[in-house]
């Protein structure tokens, strides 16, 4: 039996509600196998040049950050524009202000959008609570998970497999598995979360 069909076992042991789905080489991966699951999918990658990825996601940033941009009124602006020029200046003040706060989100500057009622303040919180939760994951497990925050967000771990026999490679990409399925569990809880900000000082609030 290959590496493949051992860890498609071993997934669909694990993950008994979840779809094990192989999809395969591309030009820069030996394998990729997919667990599809509710609401965030895993996925295990094999790269050609030894690499290992297992990630869990995605946490859809840019649609979060539309959704609080549609509250403040861009489309209605737009729609309400008279001149092309009018409507071009709005589509990128919208865009100048997504990009902004993805790039706040990425540098964890979350501070300014704790404070308000809008969505903003609830999707700025779960991606604090993603970085928390890659640390406590990663304290636990003893090895590197992180938050990834762009426009789509997920968790990340990756190992080097060279030199790996089967076994090594297999109990590897489990162990990791294990702690990147723990991740998505916990960060799917809403009630961790919200334990968490209390922790931190934090007005606990729901997404409008």
């Amino acid at each position: 039996m290959s590496v493949v069909e051992k860890l498609r076992a071993l997934l669909a042991e694990k993950f008994k509600s979840g779809k094990i789905e192989l999809l395969g080489h591309s030009s820069s991966r030996e394998w990729m196998i997919a667990v599809r699951l509710y609401l965030y999918d895993i996925f295990i990658t094999a790269y050609k040049n030894g690499e290992v990825q297992i990630d869990t996601g995605p946490e859809r940033t840019k649609s979060e950050i539309w959704s609080y941009l549609d509250e403040k009124g861009y489309d209605r602006m737009y729609e309400a524009a008279k001149t092309k020029e009018e409507k071009e200046k709005i589509y990128r003040e919208e865009l100048e202000e997504e990009r902004r706060i993805i790039e706040d989100f990425k540098q964890g500057e979350f501070e300014k959008y704790l404070s308000t009622a809008e969505s903003i303040s609830y999707f700025a919180k779960r991606h604090m609570w993603g970085i928390e939760v890659a640390r406590r994951v990663s304290e636990k497990h003893g090895i590197e998970v992180r938050f990834e925050i762009d426009y789509e967000s997920g968790f990340f771990t990756t190992f080097d497999s060279t030199g790996m026999d089967d076994e090594q490679l297999i109990n590897e990409t489990m162990k990791r598995v294990n702690a990147i399925a723990e991740a998505r569990e916990m960060f799917l809880s809403e009630k961790m979360m919200n334990e968490f900000l209390k922790s931190k000082g934090i007005e606990v609030s729901g997404a409008n």
